[in-house]
């Protein structure tokens, strides 16, 4: 069924796309809505699900069955995707909420509001939804931990491997 839809999609017959949709599309919704999860992001959820199925219909050419399967392939747009436009959220609204970062960081001059995201590009993209979840929207560890499936001892560590990575990466030569 795959290679179907992946020839369908590659000869730009909508019908690929029609399948596509019926294929992955429930997990790529899923995506979308557990990284862009809170209020003011809801309105965004369909302008990222066309985005995504654009980029898809887009890139299909650039699909490679040897490197992951096509839900691999296109969850990773999708999360790519959403990630950005949290990003886009957070800039546009120009609130970073600067009192819930370490007070070591406070010391330095280096994390005014504009920097903070770029600060953020040091990090692994988990690291950078983490951080965000944490930092910017104050979800508790144990909520990131289970949104993500993973072990809170994991959430504080990836914090704290963090917040190093970032001040090696903020300090003066």
């Amino acid at each position: 069924m795959e290679k179907e839809v992946i020839a369908l999609l590659i000869a730009k017959n909508f019908l690929g796309l029609e399948k596509f949709i019926d294929l992955f599309g429930t997990d790529i919704i899923k995506c979308i809505r557990s990284i862009l999860n809170h209020p003011k992001e809801k309105m965004y959820h369909k302008e990222v699900e066309n985005e995504v199925f654009y980029r898809i219909w887009q890139k299909i050419a650039s699909y490679d069955a040897e490197k992951s399967s096509l839900k691999t392939w296109s969850l990773t747009i999708t999360r790519n995707l959403c990630l950005d436009k949290k990003r886009q959220i957070i800039r546009e609204q120009q609130i970073i909420p600067m009192e819930q970062l370490p007070e070591s960081f406070w010391e330095e001059d280096y994390f005014e509001k504009e920097n903070f995201l770029d600060l953020l590009t040091y990090l692994t993209d988990d690291d950078q939804l983490i951080f965000l979840k944490y930092y910017y929207y104050q979800d508790s560890a144990a909520e990131i931990a289970k949104e993500l499936n993973m072990e809170v001892t994991q959430i504080y560590n990836r914090l704290s491997r963090g917040r190093e990575k970032l001040r090696h990466s903020i300090k003066p030569t």
